[in-house]
């Protein structure tokens, strides 16, 4: 138990002995107030109200007696009125005695007292009557009845006021014993409560003094020689015990860290061994230039530095056959003689250390076989128990090979020793063979200037041959020249076909965004007002007539996915097609399939299968957008030519994968595979070419432009992959998409970078940028929901469009008032300036890019420059969807970015969007 509650525990105690005393104070003097209370309430208050009586019962007496005896008839009406008043009185003092009465024997008195006065009264009213009548005859009888009476009534008086006498007496006496009670207890619970409190201080002045005399006899006992230090028992949770718990601790803190300075004081010291063992070697080999002396030098000092008894150096040799080891120098070794003398030569693997020369690795031998080689001393012969075999190894070519061997193990800090000392041995053992080149050098060098000198008379016999070469060499160098010219002029060529290749290009560009602006522009109005026809709000078209303008909606929708595949194809086939490399969940993708698909196959009643194997990894790194598109035209093909069975898409990994003859891997395969009509084996490579189809009749069955294989065979190339085909006719097809699980550029697209970075083929982006795939604007963001769907943000609105093309200005204003705007237009830039500045109400802009006279751009630009006008909301519409077009009008002022053909629901909520602003 801890001190501090056992101090609560005891004061608790005191102060409840203490509290119970005072409550049994309070409660005796409050009892003691409350007979008092009683008494001098309650009994004086009976008392005076039964006196009362004898005093009302002597006045009715008095009264009656001056009637009786009153010889002046005038005052009787005075005599009555006060024997009625007393009556009165005295029948109210005895009722309200009756119920203040508590008593059983005052109770039965009181019963007495009603019943005498009842008696009484009769009787004096019966003297009264007489008294008026003047019959007198019989007045004393009544009158001795009358006192009787009243003497009967004041007897019943003295005897209450006797009893109530009594209860005060017997008040008084219970008032002084509980005094006399409480007295005595005070008393007494005060001595338990000294008694407690002394014995709680000597019990917990005893515990306190025994925990801490303990504390301080192990404090006193600690040696601080020694490693480990004494301990407090602890046999309590008390502050005692969280002081030996602390002290305890500090021990072991103390021995923790005694023991990391002694390994501390251990590792300096093995640390200073070291740096004065490899430093002595240093100075040993210093100025050496001989091998020999080196390595007696080294053996030496190393061999009895690490406790080893015998030792050997063998150097790396170079032959013509094969390189080998030879010994240099032994320690403590047998005479050459002896049988069990250390070889001359090794090969290398040859034993040990020819093993170790090959595999650059040391090599530890414990417990060693009797037969090995003896350490030998004038007092006898003994076998070594440990070999060590160090490679001397530097910049990763070996020199040289030592072994050691010695009667005890060698420690740590000794094969560490031997590491660092084999290094500086291999860089001494370097200085001194380079020496010994240098040397051969300079004598080889020496005796080729002997040679020289003989050589230089020759050499002036020779200058006259070469003048003769020279001159033939002249004719030679015209002919070249000749062929030199001949060079330029093809490169002249070359270059001037190379740019007729880029225009060729810029105008195939050109030709492509204007031909998708001229197409886009009809397309724009006929594909608004056919969905405006198809909606039919107005609901006064037949059904029929909803068929044909949905039917002209769809045309209008095929035609537009012709335009897109055909600049898809054609940005691919330029070379200029971006690769956006990022994590790529495969389970994305199959959720995507599975949403995308799963309705087709059900409206198809074919089953659809999406199945991964568990080696496919979550996460690879590809084009996502790339593989989406891939995906989705393969699986969009096998659900157009599949009828009935099954459709099934798997996922796999592959660590190597043979294509076109060259092993790739890791790759990550997905398959697409179906019960469909198949394809005949002679066509198999037919379908991926553009505008090609396996059923190319005119009366074929499928429609299509046989555009989508093409792209995504260029596609898969791109992000550095194949598709392949397995298909037999009638039995259905398997698409195969191969992809890296890791995309990097290839050498292909790395060279197709740099040509394109040259200055000589370098070119504006206007001329050579491609057309990017039609992307519908997505209103902002940062808007909620409900905004959007506002339906009435729209109505009374004004806006403006401008257009150079009557057909979309009819066809926008249409279906902007259809939802309840007000439509003005203008045919160009400067007409749509001119129309804000006379109606400066305006809403919001439509505006055209590709415009006559002043272009989108350009009025964008001179709108914003009016101050009126910084905020309106103006959003770009154009045809000619080139690459960075978007920024482009962003960057000119437009608010946001809408490509033709319009979506007119899209249209209609971007509106919403910026008039909500």
């Amino acid at each position: 138990m801890r001190f501090a509650t056992r101090l609560y525990l005891g004061f608790s105690m005191i102060i409840i002995v203490m509290g119970a005393l005072l409550f049994m104070f309070v409660y005796l003097l409050s009892n003691q107030n409350q007979q008092i209370n009683s008494l001098v309430e309650d009994r004086y208050k009976k008392i005076k109200l039964i006196n009362q009586l004898r005093v009302e019962i002597r006045s009715i007496d008095r009264e009656l007696n001056a009637f009786v005896n009153e010889s002046n008839r005038n005052n009787d009406i005075e005599h009555i009125q006060k024997l009625k008043e007393s009556k009165t009185s005295l029948s109210e003092g005895i009722e309200t005695l009756g119920k203040i009465l508590k008593i059983k024997e005052a109770k039965e008195q009181w019963t007495i007292l009603d019943h005498q006065f009842k008696s009484y009264e009769p009787t004096v009213d019966q003297i009264i009557t007489l008294l008026i009548s003047g019959e007198t005859k019989n007045i004393r009888a009544y009158l001795q009845e009358s006192e009787n009476r009243r003497e009967n009534i004041i007897n019943t008086t003295e005897r209450l006021i006797k009893i109530q006498e009594k209860v005060m007496e017997d008040t008084i006496y219970e008032s002084r014993a509980t005094y006399t009670m409480a007295v005595n207890m005070g008393i007494a619970f005060t001595i338990i409560g000294i008694v407690l409190g002394i014995l709680l201080a000597i019990w917990v002045t005893r515990i306190i003094t025994t925990r801490l005399k303990t504390v301080k006899d192990v404090m006193k006992s600690i040696d601080y020689t020694q490693e480990i230090l004494p301990r407090i028992p602890i046999h309590n949770k008390d502050e005692i015990a969280e002081i030996a718990e602390a002290y305890n601790e500090m021990a072991t803190q103390l021995e923790v860290h005694e023991k990391y300075e002694r390994e501390y004081m251990g590792r300096i010291e093995e640390e200073n061994w070291l740096k004065t063992s490899i430093a002595e070697l240093s100075m040993a080999s210093q100025g050496l230039m001989e091998l020999e002396t080196l390595g007696d030098s080294y053996m030496r000092i190393i061999v009895p530095r690490v406790g080893a008894t015998y030792g050997s150096l063998y150097l790396m040799t170079k032959s013509i056959d094969k390189p080998f080891l030879s010994k240099l120098i032994t320690y403590a070794g047998p005479d050459q003689s002896d049988p069990n003398s250390v070889p001359i030569e090794l090969q290398l693997g040859e034993g040990l250390v020819g093993q170790c020369a090959v595999d650059h690795q040391i090599k530890i031998l414990e417990d060693v076989p009797s037969d090995y080689i003896k350490i030998s001393s004038s007092l006898g012969d003994s076998k070594p128990r440990n070999i060590i075999i160090l490679p001397i190894i530097l910049d990763d070519e070996l020199l040289g090979v030592i072994e050691l061997a010695g009667i005890n193990t060698f420690s740590e800090l000794q094969m560490n020793l031997l590491e660092q000392t084999s290094v500086h041995l291999g860089t001494s053992i370097n200085r001194i063979q380079r020496q010994m080149l240098v040397r051969e050098l300079l004598e080889e060098s020496q005796a080729l200037n002997e040679e020289l000198q003989s050589q230089s008379e020759e050499l002036q016999l020779q200058q006259e041959e070469l003048r003769t070469m020279n001159e033939e060499l002249e004719s030679q160098y015209k002919h070249s020249e000749q062929k030199t010219l001949d060079l330029e002029k093809a490169k002249t060529a070359l270059e001037e076909k190379t740019r007729q290749v880029l225009l060729s290009s810029q105008y195939k560009s050109e030709f492509l965004a204007n031909m998708s602006h001229e197409l886009r522009t009809p397309l724009n109005s006929l594909l608004i007002l056919a969905k405006m026809l198809v909606d039919n709000k107005e609901s006064n078209l037949t059904e029929k007539q909803k068929e044909y303008a949905s039917t002209i909606h769809s045309a209008g929708k095929e035609l537009l996915q012709l335009i897109n595949d055909i600049l898809d194809l054609s940005k691919i086939e330029a070379g200029k097609e971006e690769i956006q490399v990022g994590e790529m969940d495969i389970r994305d993708i199959l959720t995507f399939a599975e949403k995308q698909f799963k309705p087709i196959a059900e409206q198809k009643q074919i089953e659809f299968k999406v199945l991964v194997d568990d080696e496919v990894p979550g996460i690879i790194y590809s084009d996502e957008q790339k593989v989406y598109q891939i995906l989705k035209n393969l699986l969009s093909n096998a659900f157009k030519f599949t009828n009935t069975g099954l459709i099934e898409l798997t996922v796999k990994r592959h660590e190597r994968v043979i294509n076109y003859g060259k092993e790739l891997g890791p790759m990550i395969s997905l398959s697409v595979k179906d019960t469909g009509i198949g394809i005949p084996a002679e066509k198999h490579n037919l379908i991926f070419e553009a505008f090609q189809q396996a059923d190319g009749t005119t009366s074929r069955k499928y429609g299509g432009t046989g555009l989508g294989l093409s792209i995504s065979r260029e596609l898969s190339g791109l992000i550095g992959g194949s598709i392949t085909l397995q298909s037999k006719e009638g039995k259905g097809s398997t698409f195969t998409l191969y992809i890296p699980e890791n995309l990097e550029y290839n050498d292909q697209l790395l060279v197709m970078k740099e040509v394109a970075a040259t200055e000589e083929l370098q070119v504006t982006e206007s001329n050579l940028s491609l057309l990017d795939h039609l992307q519908e604007s997505k209103p902002m963001e940062h808007l909620s929901d409900n905004t959007v769907e506002n339906e009435k943000v729209l109505e009374g609105k004004s806006i403006l469009v401008v257009d150079d093309d009557m057909r979309n200005v009819f066809a926008l204003t249409t279906a902007l008032e259809d939802a309840g705007m007000l439509v003005t237009f203008a045919e160009n830039g400067i007409e749509a300036i001119d129309s804000l500045n006379e109606n400066p109400n305006i809403d919001a802009v439509l505006m055209d890019i590709m415009m006559p006279e002043m272009d989108g751009y350009e009025a964008m630009r001179k709108i914003r420059e009016i101050i009126e006008f910084e905020d309106l909301p103006i959003i770009a519409l154009t045809a000619k969807a080139m690459k960075n077009d978007r920024q482009k009008c962003i960057d000119a002022g437009a608010s946001d970015y809408i490509s033709k053909p319009v979506n007119i629901d899209q249209l209609l909520s971007l509106l919403k969007v910026w008039l909500y602003k």
